[in-house]
Formats: structure tokens, C-alpha cells, sequence
């Protein structure tokens, strides 16, 4: 792995596949969960980026999933406190995805001048030929640029 921190936007497919359970218990050792390793790498090694208009997409979707609202507030006071809020200026991406609730991602990497946008969503990997920067991402991909070697 470089040394280099990088700049990084996760979709909401990326916190909630972490989960937040771990948050009140151990994390297995090795972690199999893909996500959960790529959010603590990037939230321990790396610049994680939010707009508020990404918390609170985590928020309803989390809690529309039936995480209990007590560990939501705590996984969310987690990022906030681990993560750098991006002030949004720009209005639309220069190529936005078929799914118009998913230009705040692009938008967020935009403009919180990201090395990545990781999502598993098709509507943003689609568009991967269309951005040298961000490189979007699927977590497979990201992962082993931002984590390795110690996954």
C-alpha cells in the first residue's frame, strides 16, 4: 500500500453492507466483511468525505433496514467524527448517473476533490469510463489500493 492518504466517498451501499453491529462488539479477526474493513481503513488511513445530504441518505436507509436507531445515531456520530464534511458547491456532475439520487455522491467526490468513489451501485460504476477523477469503484477494486497489505 502507498503511504499516500487519499481522498474517499462511500456510497450508502458501503455503510450499510459495514453494518453497525460492530460497533457494540468485536470485530473478527481476520474480518470477512469487505465492507466493514474497507470503512475502518479508510476512516483510520485515509480521508473519508460526506455532505450532509449523504448522512442523512444513510440515515433513512439504514433505519428503513431496521438498524436500531441507537446504533444508526452511533455509527453516524462515527463517520462524522472520522470523516471530513464536504461544503457542496457545485449543482449537477458533469456526467451524472441514470439514478438522480446518486449524483449527491458524485457531486460530494467533485467537489471534496476525491481519489475514489466506491458504490456497488450500477447506475455509478457505469459511468467509470467517464471519470479519471474519481476512480469509481467497486469495493473489490478499492480496497486493495487504499488497504493492502494488511488485509
Amino acid at each position: 500500500m502507498s503511504a499516500a492518504i487519499r481522498r474517499v466517498v462511500l456510497d450508502t451501499n458501503q455503510i450499510f453492507g459495514a453494518g453497525s453491529r460492530w460497533l457494540r462488539a468485536s470485530i473478527p479477526t481476520p474480518d470477512p466483511n469487505p465492507h466493514r474493513r474497507l470503512l475502518l481503513c479508510v476512516a483510520q488511513r485515509h480521508t473519508g468525505l460526506y455532505c450532509d445530504l449523504i448522512i442523512r441518505e444513510y440515515i433513512e436507509k439504514l433505519l428503513d433496514h431496521r438498524h436500531p436507531p441507537a446504533r444508526v445515531r452511533d455509527l453516524i456520530a462515527y463517520l462524522v467524527g472520522s470523516f471530513e464534511s464536504v461544503d457542496i458547491t457545485s449543482s449537477a456532475a458533469p456526467v451524472p448517473p441514470a439514478d438522480p439520487d446518486d449524483e449527491v455522491f458524485l457531486i460530494c467526490a467533485i467537489d471534496g476533490d476525491a481519489d475514489y468513489l466506491v458504490s456497488e451501485d450500477h447506475d455509478l460504476l457505469s459511468l467509470k469510463s467517464s471519470y479519471q477523477r474519481p476512480e469509481i469503484g467497486q469495493s473489490s477494486e478499492i480496497i486493495n489500493a487504499l488497504c493492502l497489505p494488511d488485509l
